[in-house]
């Protein structure tokens, strides 16, 4: 069924974007092979051919979808500026500050990862197998994230806010734990009977995990 104003006529750009978008759910539901470009057309209320004009190839699709994906991560994870005031400006070290600015990100990480469980779902369906679609995502985009995080996080266990976990784990339990609970939210649903997508349960579960992550983190409040 469509979903678009029949009265209103789509550009180039809007019709390229409907199929990225669409691209993201069907690769994050499929995977690369099992995601037809038939179904994205469908999803995104288009023709065949319109992928076509938009894209030299299915592989050329997934590149700008993922693109986009990281591009949102990416944006999502720009911190603002640490506001500190008073007594608490005089007393923050260094140390102090990146502690928070780590916090910030996690929390910034959970609510994306809230918001887009088709990130984790790409990154699983593609990390099982060493292929060049593999290969160039991890170099183009999982690289850069992983080795801000590994630096922050050498740099706050020598201070003993971190956990004593090592860089490369931590990594993989950050990006585990904030995203499985959204991935899997039809598990947690029935598990848990919770609702893992309510905003408050996501700043819950965010807490949850700095305070696993960063257990020597002073408290900001």
């Amino acid at each position: 069924m469509s979903t678009t104003d029949p009265g209103v006529r789509r550009t180039r750009t809007d019709m390229r974007n409907l199929l990225i978008e669409a691209a993201l759910i069907e690769f994050g539901c499929k995977g690369f092979d099992g995601a037809s470009t038939r179904a994205i057309a469908r999803r995104a209320d288009a023709h065949q051919p319109q992928i076509n004009y938009h894209f030299d190839s299915k592989e050329a699709l997934w590149e700008a979808a993922v693109d986009h994906l990281f591009d949102l991560l990416n944006a999502a994870l720009l911190p603002p500026a640490l506001e500190l005031h008073g007594p608490e400006r005089l007393a923050a070290s260094p140390d102090d500050v990146l502690g928070e600015r780590f916090a910030d990100r996690v929390r910034r990480f959970v609510r994306f990862a809230a918001d887009h469980p088709e990130l984790n779902r790409i990154i699983v369906h593609e990390a099982t197998a060493e292929t060049d679609r593999l290969r160039w995502m991890v170099d183009r985009h999982v690289r850069p994230l992983f080795e801000e995080t590994q630096e922050a996080w050498t740099r706050l266990q020598t201070t003993g806010i971190a956990a004593p976990i090592d860089a490369s784990s931590a990594h993989y339990m950050m990006v585990g734990a904030a995203s499985l609970p959204f991935v899997n939210a039809p598990e947690v649903r029935l598990l848990a009977g919770i609702e893992p997508t309510d905003s408050a349960w996501v700043e819950s579960h965010a807490e949850g995990l700095i305070a696993m992550l960063l257990p020597g983190r002073r408290s900001s409040s």
